[in-house]
């Protein structure tokens, strides 16, 4: 995990993830976002009224797109998904949520091998092509669960608070409305 390394290591792995936070590799990203999006405010309008932002929306999105950062293959990820959910799961009993970190923990190194073959677009792919073998497997394996330990949650609820911000102050909505550059700003 890259937060329990101090000086001099941290820097070191930090620096093995930026060619998988490039601007250009993330504005690659953002087709992929707002098919995502648009396909979850779909499901809330089958739902119909009132439908659960929560659910439907704000739950769905961050882990699809951490996936699709990480280069998690796209039929695989529901069963990713459900088993990072599952490790972090605190209904479950402690024996439970180490079985299914295992089975996590197995799957990402799976997952790494076959991105050591063939690079995909991923960070996975993207560290594996620019470092080789110095990003050892296990670094990888840290690197994917951070990414889904620091985002998949707090995403999820910013865009809940952000919704709620928003239906709060409804003269704040203009600032998404005029341009992509407004939007960016108020972000």
């Amino acid at each position: 995990n890259l937060m329990d390394y101090d000086l001099p290591e941290h820097p070191r792995m930090r620096q093995k993830l930026m060619p998988g936070f490039t601007l250009r590799r993330i504005r690659r990203l953002q087709p992929y976002i707002e098919q995502i999006v648009a396909d979850r405010l779909d499901a809330m309008e089958d739902e119909g009224s009132p439908a659960d932002l929560i659910e439907l929306l704000a739950d769905e999105v961050p882990g699809a797109v951490l996936c699709e950062l990480i280069g998690v293959p796209r039929d695989d990820r529901a069963t990713f998904t459900q088993l990072c959910h599952r490790h972090l799961d605190p209904s479950l009993s402690q024996r439970k949520r180490a079985a299914a970190g295992e089975a996590f923990s197995r799957y990402l190194l799976a997952m790494i091998a076959t991105q050591r073959k063939e690079p995909g677009e991923g960070l996975i792919g993207a560290v594996v092509a620019e470092h080789g073998d110095a990003a050892t497997d296990e670094e990888l394996r840290g690197f994917c669960v951070q990414v889904m330990l620091a985002g998949d949650d707090n995403i999820s609820g910013m865009i809940g608070l952000g919704v709620l911000a928003l239906l709060q102050n409804p003269e704040q909505i203009a600032a998404f409305q005029d341009t992509d550059q407004a939007a960016d700003r108020a972000v």
